[in-house]
C-alpha cells in the first residue's frame, strides 16, 4: 500500500514542477483597439397616427397617408415599395366615460420603416421628400452597422489589437532583456463582436436648415467610437548575456 503511495507521488511531482516552468516562462499583456468608423447603413422609422369620430375612417385616413407616402418615396428615388415595411399596427378607443362633453374618438397607428445605405446626398434627399408629403408622420431615425461591416471591421480591430500586444511584449522584453516567442493563449471571451458607444438619432447629427424653404440642407453621419480589447500570452526566453 505505502509503494502505491509513493508512485503516484513520483508521478505527479514532474508534471506539477513542469506546469510552474511553463507559466514562469510566459509574458501576457492586453492588446487594445479604439477607432472611429461611421456605419453603413441608416434606417427611417415613419410613425402614422389618425384620430377620428369613427374607427374605419381613423383606419382608412391611416391607409391613405400611408400610401401617399409610399407614392412619394417610390416616386421619386428608386427604393421599391416592397423595400418599405409595415409594423406595429395598433387602433384604440379614446371613450368619454369620464367626460361626457366629450365626444368619443378612435385612433388608429402604424409604423413604415425604410432601410437605406448610409450615403449623406441619399439621406437628405430621403428626409426632404418625407417632409414634403405632409402627412404629419412622426420620424425616427438610426444608424448602425450591417452584418457585412461588423465583419470587417472585427477583423480590423482584432489584428490592431494584436498589433499592439505584440508591440506591448516586444517594448518589455528589449527592457526585461528577454526575447518574446510565439503566442501560448488567447482570451477571445468578448460575447459581443465589438463595443459600440451609443446609436445616434436624429436630433444628435448634425444638420443645417436650408435658407427659408424649409428644407433639409448639410448633413454629417458622426463616427462610432469602436473599442476591443484581448488577453494574450506570449512564451518568453531570456538572452544569454
Amino acid at each position: 500500500m505505502k509503494r502505491f503511495k509513493l508512485i503516484i507521488i513520483i508521478a505527479i511531482l514532474p508534471f506539477s514542477g513542469f506546469a510552474q516552468m511553463q507559466e514562469a516562462n510566459t509574458l501576457q499583456v492586453t492588446g487594445v483597439s479604439e477607432m472611429q468608423i461611421a456605419p453603413d447603413m441608416f434606417r427611417f422609422d415613419m410613425r402614422f397616427t389618425v384620430t377620428t369620430t369613427k374607427m374605419k375612417k381613423s383606419i382608412d385616413s391611416l391607409n391613405k397617408a400611408m400610401d401617399k407616402m409610399i407614392r412619394c418615396i417610390t416616386g421619386k428615388t428608386k427604393v421599391k415599395s416592397d423595400s418599405l415595411k409595415t409594423s406595429g399596427f395598433n387602433t384604440y378607443t379614446n371613450d368619454n366615460r369620464y367626460d361626457k362633453k366629450r365626444a368619443t374618438t378612435h385612433t388608429a397607428n402604424q409604423t413604415l420603416q425604410l432601410t437605406i445605405k448610409a450615403n449623406s446626398d441619399d439621406i437628405i434627399k430621403m428626409l426632404n421628400i418625407i417632409a414634403e408629403a405632409n402627412t404629419n408622420a412622426n420620424v425616427n431615425t438610426n444608424s448602425f452597422f450591417s452584418k457585412a461591416k461588423k465583419l470587417e471591421v472585427e477583423e480590423l480591430m482584432i489584428n490592431s489589437a494584436f498589433d499592439n500586444a505584440r508591440a506591448q511584449a516586444n517594448m518589455l522584453g528589449k527592457v526585461g532583456n528577454f526575447d518574446i516567442r510565439h503566442v501560448r493563449s488567447v482570451n477571445y471571451n468578448q460575447g459581443a463582436p465589438f463595443q459600440v458607444r451609443g446609436n445616434y438619432k436624429m436630433e444628435t447629427m448634425q444638420m443645417d436648415q436650408a435658407e427659408n424653404n424649409g428644407s433639409f440642407g448639410g448633413f454629417t453621419l458622426p463616427e462610432q467610437t469602436l473599442s476591443k480589447r484581448i488577453d494574450i500570452s506570449f512564451f518568453i526566453r531570456l538572452k544569454e548575456n
